[in-house]
């Protein structure tokens, strides 16, 4: 069972409160990750007639020398489990994360009348890969940078102690702990900090750190690199700017000139063309039938009048004023 150093050593605490025999010294034990672990077993044993290994509360494995016979009781460890030529003492190899934990050994024998215990904890770790650094937040004031740096595994940060070290011309100073607070001035001369990492098997540094890079950009030292930049940048956004409003006013007067457009046609067509056209001759003329009794003709006494027809309008607008009554045709008698 994976756990912290401290949470093994209560297991083994309650293990003794339970079990019957008497305590025995604690042997501390590590081992790599993938990798393998002897538990030494010395006893001053005249004859040993049977070594019972257990893992916290469940049996391991079961030796009897005098056989010679071996019973390991799970099949996961049959080929993880070995005994040194000649002792008694256990090897545990591809270890894994969850094989951390009390283990004990208890030798069997007829001269004693208890016993012979031996107590271990184990604690398995990985090999520490390079630790990452990150900023916290970051202040420029008055020319000095003053910032954060925090050191941190990725992976397997179990039991890992952290140191930093920061290396410049003059001298060289070291720092405890995963944070490292910095208050660095550019005008004076760089530095480099540098992470450790290590926990009880492995260690690993960070990649150097130079405080002219973390603290580029600090008030009161502008780059020049920067500076140019912004000479550069800031005529062609005025440009760009101009450009961009001429073109909108360009727009603008267009579409108010389509828009001028487009009205005078709409008042072309609904204007009504009320005068004729001039090549065009009308005449009008009404004529009534009066409903009245014609006497009857005498052709030797009768004289007959000439109608004129009235000559066309030289105006249409006449047309509207004149009224519309019917013409009556006098006819005069002459006796």
């Amino acid at each position: 069972m994976a756990g912290s150093p401290t949470s093994l050593t209560l297991m083994y605490i309650l293990w003794q409160l339970t079990g019957s025999a008497a305590p025995e010294a604690v042997k501390e034990l590590v081992g790599p990750l993938g990798g393998a672990v002897t538990f030494p077993l010395m006893a001053n044993v005249k004859q040993v007639d049977s070594i019972v290994w257990n893992f916290n509360t469940t049996l391991l494995v079961t030796m009897q020398p005098e056989v010679p016979t071996i019973i390991v009781t799970q099949n996961r460890n049959k080929e993880r489990v070995s005994f040194l030529n000649g002792s008694y003492s256990l090897r545990l190899s591809e270890l894994k994360k969850n094989d951390s934990g009390v283990y004990h050994a208890k030798i069997y024998s007829s001269s004693l009348q208890n016993p012979f215990t031996q107590n271990y904890v184990l604690h398995v770790y990985e090999h520490l890969s390079r630790p990452k650094v990150t900023m916290g937040l970051q202040s420029n004031k008055n020319g000095t940078c003053v910032t954060n740096l925090t050191c941190h595994m990725e992976h397997g940060g179990e039991d890992v102690i952290y140191t930093w070290k920061a290396l410049g011309q003059a001298a060289s100073e070291t720092h405890n702990g995963s944070i490292l607070p910095i208050s660095w001035r550019r005008r004076e001369s760089d530095m480099t900090f540098i992470c450790f990492a290590r926990n009880p098997i492995s260690s690993n540094s960070s990649s150097p750190i130079l405080a002219s890079k973390l603290c580029e950009g600090a008030a009161g030292d502008p780059n020049p690199s920067m500076v140019l930049l912004c000479l550069l940048l800031v005529p062609c956004l005025l440009i760009l700017f101009a450009l961009g409003l001429f073109l909108w006013f360009i727009r603008r007067e267009r579409q108010e000139e389509s828009i001028e457009g487009k009205k005078r046609m709409d008042i072309r067509e609904e204007t009504p063309n009320l005068c004729p056209h001039s090549g065009e001759n009308t005449e009008y003329d009404t004529i009534s039938y009066t409903n009245r009794t014609i006497p009857m003709e005498d052709p030797a006494n009768t004289v007959y009048s000439t109608v004129e027809i009235p000559k066309k309008m030289e105006s249409p607008h006449s047309l509207l004023t004149m009224p519309d009554t019917p013409r009556q045709f006098t006819y005069e008698n002459v006796i």
